[in-house]
């Protein structure tokens, strides 16, 4: 039988705040060690009064997980449970400007060391989909999040406007380095609006690892960044924009070929010498899944078409799709497609980012294990079900006394892996733009919706190298 939580009459409601299903991903030793660094650098020690600093590291994770309530409401939401079952009653629930201001004391930096030490890739060499010849899959990308319209935001991150004017709102510009196997983000970048994506990206490089396959589109596409992963031993795979046109040099029995890629005097992040890349040219026969006649075109470090041949690696960069997936998980599930975010300063905005990504590696570590304990995918694994149950399960942690959570972690655990969603099929939804605007191509609405995919219908089956 399980037992309601015991508390003291001069407890303190914020002492009892508290997410056990997280501490063996956030281990309490790193976020006091944090928090103590903290204090250590304050000019001024604070005075201990109703909440305690771990308290609101709880809380910003919450503010995350429950992206449609109030900061007010988050704070109840963590604190409810726990005043019904205090002795004396207190009911003292704090004001939106006080959590603001405990906001502002926390700052960023617990949260960004909390990342640099606790997150890491999550996948096994047997886990499916996550790795390839002892490669770890990963991939590189950025996405926007906007922020509320204030004067600091602005001055702060920039935002985006056109021949029609300036954009609703002030924008932060992420760049992430995620394994692509569980959709965990290992580090993340920062940045203005106005930055590129390739100043992040090289700022990730410190966290690419020996034995990785890095991921990325054409636009990050840069001999620096290549001869950067490949200093760490690991190796890229990428798309070629069209204007890249590197010399053939030699081609392969597989029907790619080795170019030479040459330093550029314009580049910013420049190569020291010239490297050997691979080229892998192709046509996709079917509409329904690209232009046909269309020559697409991929490169990578990998050179040998032995241990790597060509179709492998076509199929193989589908994976960097993954990133994209977990954006989705992130704005349209877990911030349940709230557009704007929550914070009116740049610190607090920074705060925000890194604890919605915080929230999102916890509750994707969680469908790792559960998915391992399974024998399934992780990929299998229903997201939006799983965000559902680690806030029940946050909410019963607050209720039941602390020696039962490795039960209800047990018992998390099996619900995660009763959500198991059906495999993936071949896309069938035309690539075009879905808003009526007279400057954009409208949808072909009069046109009859292409025939389905059959179920053992592969996108390999559609696929020919271009010799």
């Amino acid at each position: 039988m399980y037992s309601v939580r015991q508390m003291d009459v001069d407890d303190k409601v914020s002492q009892h705040v508290t997410m056990d299903i997280f501490a063996h991903i956030y281990a309490p030793e790193s976020r006091e060690k944090l928090l103590q660094e903290q204090r250590a650098h304050e000019p001024k020690q604070r005075r201990l009064r109703s909440v305690v600093p771990r308290s609101i590291v709880f809380f910003v994770l919450a503010m995350a997980l429950w992206t449609r309530l109030s900061q007010a409401r988050v704070w109840e939401k963590l604190t409810h449970k726990l005043q019904v079952v205090h002795p004396a009653s207190p009911g003292n629930s704090l004001t939106a400007a006080a959590l603001s201001y405990q906001r502002g004391l926390l700052g960023v930096e617990p949260l960004r060391g909390l990342m640099e030490q606790c997150c890491h890739p999550l996948c096994e060499k047997q886990t499916p989909g996550a790795f390839y010849r002892n490669y770890r899959i990963m991939a590189i990308d950025g996405s926007v999040f906007s922020a509320p319209d204030t004067q600091v935001n602005e001055q702060a991150f920039g935002r985006s406007s056109n021949q029609y004017g300036k954009g609703a709102y002030p924008q932060v510009r992420g760049v992430f380095l995620l394994e692509c196997g569980s959709h965990a983000t290992i580090q993340m970048n920062v940045q203005p609006y106005h930055r590129s994506e390739v100043h992040g990206a090289h700022e990730l490089m410190p966290w690419v690892q020996a034995g990785m396959l890095v991921t990325h589109d054409s636009g990050l596409f840069g001999g620096g960044l290549w001869e950067a992963i490949r200093g760490k031993g690991a190796h890229s795979l990428s798309a070629l924009a069209s204007t890249v046109l590197p010399h053939r040099a030699y081609t392969l029995k597989d029907g790619s070929y080795l170019a030479w890629l040459h330093p550029s005097k314009d580049a910013v992040y420049p190569m020291q010498k010239s490297m050997l890349i691979r080229v892998i040219e192709y046509r996709v026969t079917d509409e329904r899944l690209g232009e046909p006649g269309k020559v697409y075109r991929l490169a990578t470090t990998w050179l040998n078409a032995s241990t790597a041949p060509a179709m492998e690696l076509i199929l193989l960069y589908h994976e960097r799709w993954e990133i994209e997936v977990a954006f989705d998980e992130i704005k349209t599930h877990q911030r349940q497609q709230q557009k704007v975010l929550r914070s009116k300063t740049p610190e607090g905005v920074r705060q925000e980012l890194y604890a919605t990504v915080l929230a999102h590696y916890a509750v994707r570590s969680l469908m790792v294990q559960a998915a391992w304990q399974a024998n399934v995918d992780p990929d299998r694994l229903s997201f939006t079900a799983a965000l559902f149950q680690v806030q029940e399960a946050i909410d019963d942690g607050m209720t039941f006394a602390p020696e039962h959570s490795p039960r209800l972690l047990v018992g998390l655990l099996a619900r995660l892996a009763t959500a198991i969603l059906p495999p993936r099929r071949l896309r069938v939804n035309r690539r075009e733009i879905k808003q009526v605007y007279k400057k954009y191509k409208p949808k072909k609405r009069q046109v009859p919706p292409p025939a389905p995919f059959r179920p053992d219908e592969r996108f390999e089956d559609f696929v020919e190298i271009v010799a």
